[in-house]
């Protein structure tokens, strides 16, 4: 109390001082004010008051109003007034780093700190390119975050991010903060004295493995503090300073600084506190991003044990996706190998890799939520050369390596559902992703040699070639009539519509576009029939008996509620999948042919899981259909018409995504015919199924519970499983039905 008051005093006694001084010009009372500061410690050498009881902070807040207010009177950014000139010929700054850097009195490096913060903040003078304040500031930066926990974090946290946004404005002043070898400082000190005051270039850069980046280490020392603010703050000078677009700086800060490793390293301290008694649906629901939210007790306790711990790692990791995202090339390329390096490959891997089912449901669902949350592309690719690899060339058949690509496919397939399920969802993410690798490896690489097809021997047509493949010949006839061409009121219908509208009902009053087997992607075609887009959507829609088709109890039984999500999916695809360089014609390209065709692992595995869908839990059908119908959207020639092309001339022995539902469609066939009640059944496991507003996409996203009035006598029937697969495939077809009419309309469109 004694020394605030004296404090207080002797304020007023200056500030008293200085009113009934005579009046003095501004350059005469700066160089006053800045005599009262170096007076005091030739006067008080002890070192026993502290800051507050004496008049320092004062006379350098005095100082620093002088020098704004002669920049305002000046009227000409840049202009170097007489107080400014002062300042840097006699070298205030250096003086004023080596008090601060003394502490003494204790609480001068607080003061030092502040006023070189405002001093950079505050005049709109270019102060960094003077040899006089770089040189200052560069020795000042290197003594922050020196001491854990220091009384000056917050001051040092605020000077740097001064500097940081100095540099970010002129990112070329970046290499006045690389610090040169020893021997090559001495040399450039010999001109220092002609050049003091004066502005100057930036010196050389001297090889990248001999340089230092001061302001980056620093930034990593704060950014491990216990201080919440502070922490964040470094953060983002951190940030900041891996998107500086200066080479050199971006070379430094990855072979000279523990910035990639200090990034990566927290990760893996994360994970390896995560929680492992917890489930699957615990983890994706958790919802974290970078900054300053924090999670409380409370809130912890409203959620799960160990919640905390995973909004820990999924929000660093938020933040190491934002880095890449924004940091120079060199930076994210370097930062998403470490962190591939030391988090996938060593920690997740030896996780996945293991043989406990539990273990492996756990770490699959932790992995599927990381990758949900980067986006960058940089470290994207990593994540997907870590999954799947990085071969591009086909796959041969029985291929098991790399080990965890063919782990995960196995496990679609595991005896355990949870497992099977937890898997497929890692695919279902993946295939969301934007990035190439992806698709090109589970699928593409497979296809580009298009060594599936065959071209028609004769003038008999595709159809008759794809009946030949076929392998229900009971669906002759219903392919005789998709041969039937639209009748005049169809056609006259056609006109005036849009994305959202079904083709039965309306269609561009444009040419039509083949989807045929031609090899070309809609919209690319010269003389096309205008029925033929009707003939795919009916392939589909036709392919189950009337029978088996529960839909016809509602309002809208046809495929009308699939065109909306559909149009906007396909039009997000189109997008994301416009700088990749895919052709719009499938043809086969020599460096994919395969002397006998394969399919590829993941696709025989998808079309394995449509002809089990019989057999398959509503759950694991939901994930496989969805799988299938993302890329059947996907807006690639060869992957198009191996999908979607019912008409598609094939090798035999081939199975593309026709055959292989023609093929469950007679296994429906044969099971009605053994089953007397199948049309009740098939009515009730709709009811129970969310009734008339079923619909496959809404269903797959928010899953709902069964509506207990449509219970029967509370427990599940006889073969409802089976027939909530019919159902499945019923809505299936109407998905494929509108994905081919959307790409159909958007060809349409663009010619």
């Amino acid at each position: 109390m004694n020394r605030k008051m004296f404090s207080k005093l002797s304020n007023f006694l200056q500030n008293a001082v200085d009113t009934f001084a005579p009046n003095l010009t501004p350059l005469e009372e700066f160089v006053y004010h800045w005599k009262c500061v170096t007076n005091f410690f030739v006067d008080n050498k002890d070192g026993r008051q502290r800051i507050e009881e004496t008049a320092i902070g004062g006379h350098i807040e005095r100082m620093l109003e002088i020098l704004q207010q002669e920049e305002i009177g000046s009227g000409e950014i840049g202009t170097t007034g007489p107080c400014l000139e002062y300042l840097l010929q006699h070298r205030l700054l250096d003086t004023l780093y080596t008090l601060g850097r003394t502490d003494q009195p204790p609480g001068m490096k607080q003061v030092v700190l502040s006023f070189f913060t405002r001093l950079l903040s505050r005049l709109k003078h270019p102060l960094l390119p003077h040899i006089n304040v770089h040189r200052a500031v560069q020795r000042l930066v290197k003594a922050c975050g020196e001491v854990k926990a220091a009384p000056t974090e917050k001051e040092e946290i605020e000077f740097l991010c001064t500097v940081c946004a100095k540099i970010k404005t002129d990112p070329y002043l970046v290499n006045f903060f690389l610090e040169s070898p020893p021997k090559q400082r001495r040399e450039e000190k010999k001109g220092e004295a002609s050049a003091a005051g004066t502005v100057v270039s930036p010196p050389k850069a001297a090889n990248v493995t001999s340089l230092r980046f001061g302001l980056v280490d620093a930034l990593v020392s704060l950014a491990q503090s216990e201080d919440a603010w502070v922490a964040v703050k470094a953060c983002e000078g951190l940030m900041l300073c891996g998107s500086l677009p200066e080479p050199t700086a971006a070379a430094c800060i990855v072979e000279r600084t523990q910035f990639c490793s200090f990034l990566a390293g927290r990760l893996v301290t994360q994970y390896d506190a995560l929680p492992t008694a917890i489930t699957p649906a615990l983890i994706d629901s958790v919802d974290a991003k970078w900054g300053f939210d924090t999670i409380g007790e409370r809130e912890e306790d409203q959620g799960f044990p160990g919640r905390r711990r995973v909004v820990a790692l999924v929000s660093w990791l938020d933040y190491v996706d934002r880095v890449a995202e924004a940091a120079n090339p060199t930076v994210a390329t370097a930062v998403s190998r470490e962190v591939s390096q030391q988090l996938f490959s060593t920690r997740f891997q030896a996780s996945l890799l293991q043989a406990a089912e539990s273990t492996i449901i756990v770490y699959t669902a932790y992995l599927t939520r990381c990758l949900r949350t980067v986006c960058s592309s940089a470290l994207l690719k990593e994540f997907c050369f870590f999954i799947l690899g990085t071969e591009r060339t086909p796959e041969p058949v029985n291929q098991s390596e790399p080990k965890l690509r063919y782990r995960f496919l196995e496990r679609c397939n595991h005896l355990s559902e949870e497992v099977c399920l937890v898997t497929l969802r890692l695919f279902d993410i993946l295939l969301q992703k934007e990035e190439e690798h992806i698709f090109h490896n589970l699928v593409l690489r497979n296809l580009l040699g298009r060594d599936y097809y065959q071209p028609p021997s004769s003038g008999s047509g595709d159809q008759k070639d794809t009946q030949k493949s076929d392998p229900n010949p009971s669906n002759a006839n219903e392919n005789e009539e998709e041969k039937t061409p639209v009748n005049e009121e169809e056609k006259n219908s056609t006109e005036g519509t849009d994305a959202t509208q079904s083709p039965t009902s309306s269609c561009p009053d444009s040419p039509a576009v083949s989807i045929g087997s031609t090899g070309e992607f809609p919209g690319n075609l010269s003389s096309p029939a205008r029925p033929e887009v009707h003939k795919v959507v009916n392939s589909f829609l036709s392919l189950l008996p009337e029978e088996a088709k529960s839909s016809y109890q509602t309002a809208d039984s046809s495929y009308d509620m699939y065109l909306r999500d559909a149009h906007k999916q396909y039009a997000s695809l189109e997008e994301m999948c416009k700088g990749w360089g895919w052709p719009s014609k499938a043809h086969a390209v020599a460096e994919f042919h395969q002397e006998e065709f394969y399919m590829g692992s993941f696709l025989k595995l998808l079309f394995c899981k449509l002809e089990g869908t019989l057999v398959q839990s509503h759950a694991v059908n939901l994930l496989v259909t969805g799988l299938v119908a993302r890329l059947a959207q996907i807006p690639h020639p060869a992957l198009h018409e191996f999908l979607l092309d019912p008409f598609l001339s094939i090798k035999p022995g081939v199975h593309a995504l026709f055959t292989t539902l023609t093929k469950m469609s007679g296994e429906i066939r044969s099971y009605m015919k053994s089953e007397p009640e199948f049309s009740r059944k098939l009515t009730l496991a709709r009811k129970q199924l969310l009734g008339i507003t079923y619909n496959l996409q809404n269903l797959r996203q928010t899953p709902k519970p069964i509506d207990p009035e449509y219970q029967c006598e509370g427990k599940r029937f006889e073969d409802q499983g089976r027939m909530e697969a019919v159902i499945v495939l019923e809505e299936f077809c109407k998905e494929l039905s509108a994905i081919a009419f959307v790409k159909h309309h958007a060809a349409v469109t663009k010619s």
